[in-house]
């Protein structure tokens, strides 16, 4: 079998992890890979780039749109004509022509997997979890919602993603049953859509002895720590930074809680019980800080079916979250973590006392259900033969 990914970059950020995760399993598998996106980060030739052109991104924000781009070009590439299958993954960032998979799905059959709701809406990645709907599309909380606008033509591009999709033939998937019900009340409804679970590597995500992980990690042994981890760190808007801080003013004269933010691209001061810590790019050194961690402090606003509660569970860290996206599919209530109101801040430090309170006996049901529940089926394996399978079924074989 021969597979063409597509998507905004090969190996950074969650959706890359996910997609170089299925082209991995699929070479070893005997399969051919090819890729095409607009930023490569890794060395592999089979990686492709397609590139971007200034002018047509500056053309693009001064018209409010994103069809600026011209993709047909992919048609005519080796790539395109060898493949058996198209399957494409983040579309967005005004590299990519959604005209262009109308033309694609004529001659080849086109996955599509959704890693978040830029695919429902006129625009934006994320709704914040919004319900407001119109002309099929949930409407984007403002026009500063990445990818943004200058200015208001969610009308226009509502119509021309309604006539794409109603001329194009799609084989939807999405990771999390949250997003399913979504695609379920949108103009995408039509098309075949599956649920496919994203998968971690449970080889490197795995629980290290707590101390250890901490003395390999120079953290303290005497400490609860609270871990937030996010790319870009503090200044990751989307992952709800602010929520953290006032979470952290109620522990301010605890000496014995630290909270340990991991992923920042710029160096941070450390202030009495918050350390931070730079992005990592190691998977055994995140797990080492799962590992290391008391629990994980979720206060993202936005999310589909997130890769870091999967590796920390998978590594026995309890969870303490907002009810956001597909998380509660993962973590249950006071079985494997805690979970709050969306944007229920107050309510997280109640979680938080709710672990450390805990008995060690507890700690460590806890960590043992959230380990089996990842290798119950939210492991590579388990993600990827869904994604063999549901290839074969499209192609009859």
């Amino acid at each position: 079998m021969n597979v063409l990914f597509i998507g905004t970059t090969d190996i950074l950020g969650g959706a890359a992890k996910v997609s170089w995760e299925i082209k991995t399993a699929l070479e070893a598998h005997g399969d051919t890979v090819s890729m095409f996106v607009a930023d490569k980060r890794s060395d592999d030739s089979a990686v492709h780039v397609i590139p971007r052109q200034k002018w047509r991104k500056y053309l693009s924000l001064l018209l409010a749109s994103e069809n600026c781009e011209s993709t047909n070009w992919i048609l005519d590439t080796p790539e395109f004509k060898a493949a058996d299958i198209i399957h494409c993954h983040n579309l967005h960032g005004r590299y990519f022509n959604l005209s262009t998979l109308v033309k694609m799905s004529q001659l080849k059959p086109v996955i599509w997997t959704l890693h978040d709701e830029w695919a429902l809406t006129p625009h934006c990645a994320y709704t914040l979890e919004g319900i407001e709907m119109k002309a099929g599309l949930y409407v984007c909380p403002s026009l500063d919602t990445q990818p943004r606008l200058l200015w208001d033509n969610t009308k226009r591009l509502a119509a021309r993603r309604a006539k794409i999709y109603q001329q194009a033939k799609l084989y939807i998937v999405t990771p999390s049953q949250w997003l399913a019900h979504r695609v379920a009340k949108t103009i995408l409804q039509t098309q075949p859509h599956v649920l496919i679970p994203n998968g971690i590597d449970t080889n490197i995500f795995v629980q290290t002895d707590k101390a250890e992980a901490r003395r390999q990690l120079n953290l303290p042994l005497n400490k609860k720590i609270v871990l937030f981890l996010a790319t870009a760190g503090k200044a990751n808007t989307w992952k709800g930074w602010k929520h953290v801080e006032q979470v952290m003013n109620g522990y301010k004269n605890q000496n014995d809680v630290l909270f340990l933010n991991v992923g920042n691209l710029s160096p941070e001061a450390n202030e009495k019980n918050i350390e931070y810590r730079a992005h990592v790019t190691s998977e055994c050194e995140l797990a080492l800080y799962y590992s290391a961690a008391d629990v994980l402090l979720f206060t993202s606003i936005a999310e589909n079916f997130p890769l870091v509660i999967l590796e920390a569970m998978s590594c026995g860290l309890p969870i303490v979250s907002f009810d956001v996206g597909g998380v509660k599919e993962v973590v249950t209530h006071k079985e494997n973590g805690f979970i709050v109101d969306y944007g229920d801040t107050s309510s997280l430090s109640f979680g938080l006392d709710w672990l450390f309170n805990l008995s060690e006996a507890e700690k460590v049901a806890l960590s043992q259900h959230s380990i089996q529940k990842i290798k119950g089926g939210y492991d590579t394996a388990h993600m990827v033969q869904n994604y063999l399978t549901h290839y074969q079924s499209i192609l009859h074989i």
